[in-house]
């Protein structure tokens, strides 16, 4: 990994916390910083499969309103219901082609629904909403 230095300007108070974390926590302020930055950035997709990325990142163009909706969004009753029928079936290997074609279809509704969940709750959490911890569907 490359290091890059950077030259910021910061009000006198926040280097003072900055210090005094330092100091409290026997680190440099160097490192209270960059802890810092990455604990203040947006959620990471890095460990999202790829194909998701575009889907995910259009998130963030949403308003916290918006945000709330798809955070406690749920798959369809009926698919629900398809999705868990054809797992118990697949579970027992009585899947035909064309209901193992269907379970991966729900299986990739139902990745994306969770994926899309979980990053607009954290999203909502990044931009400090207060009421990001009652998202309930």
């Amino acid at each position: 990994m490359t290091i890059q230095a950077i030259r910021l300007n910061l009000p006198d108070n926040l280097l003072r916390r900055l210090t005094e974390t330092a100091e409290a926590t026997q680190q440099s302020v160097d490192d209270v910083l960059l802890q810092t930055i990455r604990a203040g950035l947006p959620p990471n997709l890095e460990r999202v499969p790829q194909r998701f990325h575009a889907d995910l990142r259009w998130l963030n163009r949403l308003d916290d309103d918006t945000l709330r909706r798809v955070a406690a969004s749920e798959l369809d009753a009926d698919k629900t219901v398809e999705y868990e029928t054809l797992l118990e079936q697949n579970q027992r290997a009585q899947l035909t082609g064309d209901q193992n074609v269907r379970l991966n279809v729900l299986r990739e509704e139902a990745d994306l629904m969770m994926f899309r969940r979980a990053y607009a709750f954290a999203l909502l959490k990044w931009r400090g909403n207060p009421n990001s911890e009652s998202v309930v569907p």
